[in-house]
């Protein structure tokens, strides 16, 4: 027994059960397949059907997006592995794809089979280097969880005396994942070969995927994340289990169980017997809305001022505990986001608190990650008008949840900024994936959400713990109203910072636009220049003819050629060879002039690309 045992959930703020283990339905076991060789070959012909399909209807008038979304999404859940991440990813895309589309790949699911616990028993023994009694003095021979890579079982540890979560990581999985990325990379730079969509950047995508896969094949950056997060989320009345270090490897991490209810278990029996959750509710203090409230406020602090978040809150990955306490698990996709990008969607969300649409506006335009050469003011009307549409429903109850939500308001502005040629980057793409899972849950728990109200809310709370942080607890009410001023004054000096350096860059767009306009006329100059030369070299070889050959060449010649012969001096043979050359010489290098100013530059990702 530890002298100091770890610092754990209080067991006071452990639920009574909703769900009995028994209720559940059974777990799949299957053994574990060493992917075949031919994989990639059977994907490759899948793949090449679902072309053909989607081809086929476009060309009969049947290529309606939401049939094209499900042919997708079918064909990704068949392949399985690394193209069910593909597919997540891409649904991300509501800038580039169809909404339709992005609907149908949202709902990508990967068929989880478990695989016998002797196998997770081997896993584990061969990690931590010997007999897993050793250990653990219990461990479930069943696993309660299956995900796509790992299945969860529970133990006891035999050193701590508590009771653990084990993740293990599937067999296989690792080469499963290597060879579809592979084949993945081929597909992407056959598409960049082909130039199809090029503004969706597959690189960055590609990009995307492999950092996403090997940190989901590493169960050490999880580990990490969990330690993180468990230190900055204490205080929240949000609780995350421990890990336990010493146990953990790539393919095996050891949590703290959390004995309560899933937030799915909840969603789930409210639909087939709502009197029993109901009951339930209030039998444990829990009150739906302010779970949501607290959900909605963690998250924005875990984006905005920690840096740090839990990138996929799905309903599986919620535990509701006691007095209305919430726990996370799952932090295989906790990330973070570049600085500079998140001080400018922190004052995008700000400025939506306040009703500032048209800062919220210029944010959204300087959030893309490129911006084609037009004017952007319409492109602001546009984007100020749908937020304000948005703004609007956040003050009707009845109205759905997903109409009020967030993510709506990132919708509409997305489709906005992809009639105009602007493009997301995948920061904003990233914190979108936390908050559309999040909104799973939200939509049950607090439909009447006024999205407006609670972000004014949460920056009032943000402003006070950052005076606190700078001056201390006791001075906060004494002093709040001159450094509350200081601090606007800050803010208000970074913003227009911020702005001046966009502003520049929007000149120097314009710069461009109207070299690209100077540009265009040389290159038509030179065009005729090089074709008046082509021209004049077809007249000279016309005459070279006629003086050498004058009987054969005087029938075919009209009068105007005929006079233009006449007129043309005698030169000897060195001389037209002269001339030739000049003509060439001339030809070549308009040719070449016109070649470069037609050729545009290079970006810094295009240049990383060729080389």
């Amino acid at each position: 027994m530890l002298r100091h045992p770890p610092r754990m959930l209080d067991p006071a703020l452990s639920p009574t059960r909703l769900v009995h283990p028994s209720d559940r339905p059974p777990v799949v076991i299957a053994a574990p397949e060493r992917p075949s060789r031919l994989r990639n070959a059977r994907a490759v012909a899948k793949l090449a059907a679902l072309a053909a399909k989607l081809l086929l209807r476009k060309w009969f008038g049947r290529g309606s997006p939401r049939a094209a979304g499900v042919l997708l999404r079918s064909t990704f859940e068949d392949l399985g592995g690394l193209w069910i991440k593909t597919g997540q990813l891409l649904s991300l895309r509501i800038d580039l794809l169809p909404a339709a589309v992005c609907d149908e790949l949202a709902r990508l699911q990967d068929r989880n089979v478990g695989f016998p616990p002797e196998e997770a028993r081997r896993i584990v023994e061969e990690e931590l280097g010997g007999p897993i009694d050793r250990v653990f003095d219990e461990f479930g021979t069943v696993p309660f969880a299956v995900q796509s890579i790992s299945q969860v079982h529970r133990a006891r540890l035999r050193r701590e005396q508590c009771y653990v979560a084990v993740k293990v990581q599937q067999p296989y999985v690792a080469e499963l994942f290597a060879r579809d990325l592979a084949l993945i990379g081929r597909v992407v730079r056959a598409i960049a070969f082909l130039r199809f969509r090029r503004h969706m950047r597959w690189d960055f995508a590609l990009d995307e995927l492999r950092e996403v896969t090997a940190q989901e094949l590493n169960f050490q950056y999880e580990a990490s994340a969990i330690r993180r997060m468990r230190r900055r989320l204490r205080g929240q009345k949000m609780y995350v289990p421990k890990v336990f270090r010493r146990y953990g490897t790539k393919r095996v991490i050891v949590t703290e169980f959390i004995h309560a209810a899933l937030m799915s278990d909840v969603i789930m029996l409210a639909r087939s017997d709502p009197a029993r959750v109901t009951g339930w509710l209030a039998a444990n203090n829990i009150s739906p809305s302010l779970v949501a409230r607290r959900l909605i406020d963690s998250i924005f602090r875990q984006i905005l001022e920690h840096n740090l978040y839990h990138g996929d809150l799905s309903p599986a990955h919620i535990v509701l505990l006691r007095d209305s306490r919430v726990a996370l698990i799952d932090f295989t996709m906790t990330t973070f986001t570049e600085r500079e990008f998140l001080e400018k969607y922190r004052l995008f969300v700000k400025a939506l608190a306040g009703r500032d649409y048209a800062k919220a506006a210029d944010m959204c335009l300087m959030l893309c990650a490129s911006l084609p050469n037009l004017d952007m003011e319409e492109v602001k009307e546009q984007l100020v008008r749908s937020l304000r549409q948005w703004a609007t429903r956040t003050l009707v109850k009845e109205l759905p949840y997903r109409e009020k939500s967030i993510d709506n308001a990132t919708i509409d502005v997305v489709d906005v900024l992809s009639r105009y040629g602007c493009t997301m980057d995948w920061g904003w793409l990233r914190i979108r994936r936390a908050l559309v899972t999040l909104d799973l849950s939200l939509e049950r728990l607090y439909p009447d959400v006024n999205y407006t109200r609670l972000l004014q809310k949460y920056f009032d709370e943000a402003e006070r713990r950052r005076l606190r942080a700078l001056v201390g607890p006791a001075l906060v009410q004494r002093t709040i109203g001159g450094y509350m001023t200081a601090l606007d004054i800050q803010d208000r000096l970074n913003e227009y910072t911020m702005f001046q350096g966009t502003l520049v860059r929007r000149h120097a767009q314009v710069f461009q636009g109207a070299t690209n306009k100077v540009a265009a006329l040389f290159v038509a100059m030179v065009s005729q220049l090089t074709l008046a030369a082509v021209v004049v070299g077809a007249l000279a070889f016309v005459v070279l003819l006629e003086q050498r050959y004058p009987a054969q060449m005087r029938p075919l010649m009209g009068p105007q050629l005929a006079r233009l012969a006449d007129s043309a001096p005698q030169l000897d043979g060195p001389l037209w060879g002269l001339v030739f050359v000049v003509l060439a010489y001339v030809y070549v290098v308009l040719r070449n002039l016109t070649r470069r100013l037609r050729q545009k530059d290079i970006r810094p990702h295009e240049r990383v690309a060729a080389v």
